[in-house]
């Protein structure tokens, strides 16, 4: 039972990559004011911190993820240009299984789906059944970065092409109340891809010159999506002043999905939204969870009246 309401509580994480561990803040300012979500759905990263919360191994992973610095986020990305995706993606879920354990969805502590997206047909997977590490792989698997996971005649990506905040998961699992966490809830304009002020400005020359010569693997996950474009410049004729294929593709597959969201959650909003600020962290800046996870705690304290007055009505 939670504290002052014996409602069913369910909770809907989002998308956003390294944004996500902003979760593992949220589920720790809700847990400080005595409420523990009964029910949890998730959505790519979502899927990740919600399934370590479901199988009560959040602190387990909030202590690994603290610990990363650029390098080993680095170590962890298995990087080849190959089908599908820059990045193989086995590396990090090995290293996930040791801190989850081989379990099954049905066998967690707490009721769990992960949702995923049929790349061919359009199709919303949910995964309320079978292989946790399957399940959360292919919730993960952000097009053309992270490679899709084949399943029977199914090639599946990352659930936030249909459903970036899974509200509609949790209220089919039959709960009282949903409270949402929108991790993109602050992105207004950033380009994605691109350094912040091209957003607003042209580059200085002393910028431009520095980013030409940072076009390395290395400082591309060392600084995170900001140098996403580096990347490009190997494999394409794009330049930081006529974005290429890396930054168009991130940048489209944000503002579809943004659009997406909105319709999603005015057909079906939570009964409390909460929206961490993480703008200024890159989707590839794994290394900055204290930051992430200290934002996620702040979101809560911001609408802690109006989760207070929810579940009392609830």
């Amino acid at each position: 039972m939670h504290k002052g309401t014996s409602a069913t509580i369910g909770i809907a994480l989002g998308s956003g990559a390294a944004k996500g561990w902003a979760h593992i803040g949220v589920l720790n300012g809700l847990a400080a004011m005595g409420i523990k979500p009964d029910k949890v759905a998730g959505c790519s990263v979502g899927a990740l911190v919600g399934a370590a919360y479901a199988h009560d191994h959040l602190n387990e992973l909030e202590t690994w993820v603290r610990s990363f610095s650029s390098w080993d986020v680095l170590g962890l990305m298995d990087i080849r240009w190959r089908k599908g995706g820059l990045i193989g993606g086995e590396k990090v879920f090995d290293v996930l299984h040791t801190h989850i354990g081989d379990v099954l969805i049905e066998d967690l502590k707490r009721p769990f789906a992960a949702v995923a997206t049929d790349l061919y047909s359009g199709q919303e997977i949910w995964f309320r059944h079978g292989d946790l590490r399957q399940a959360v792989r292919a919730s993960c698997s952000m097009p053309g970065i992270l490679a899709p996971v084949h399943q029977g005649d199914r090639w599946l990506v990352d659930g936030a092409v249909v459903n970036p905040v899974p509200v509609s998961v949790c209220r089919a699992m039959g709960v009282d109340i949903v409270i949402a966490v929108d991790l993109m809830g602050f992105n207004a304009g950033r380009l994605q891809g691109l350094p912040v002020n091209m957003t607003s400005r042209k580059m200085s020359e002393g910028m431009q010159q520095q980013v030409r010569q940072e076009t390395g693997f290395m400082d591309l996950f060392a600084r995170g999506r900001e140098y996403v474009s580096s990347l490009t410049d190997k494999f394409s004729l794009g330049n930081k002043d006529n974005p290429g294929m890396i930054a168009v593709m991130s940048q489209s597959m944000g503002i579809l999905e943004q659009r997406h969201k909105r319709a999603r959650l005015m057909g079906d909003p939570p009964d409390i939204c909460i929206v961490p600020e993480v703008t200024n962290i890159g989707t590839m800046e794994f290394h900055r969870a204290a930051e992430a996870i200290a934002a996620g705690e702040a979101a809560v304290g911001k609408v802690a009246h109006l989760i207070e007055a929810a579940l009392w009505k609830g």
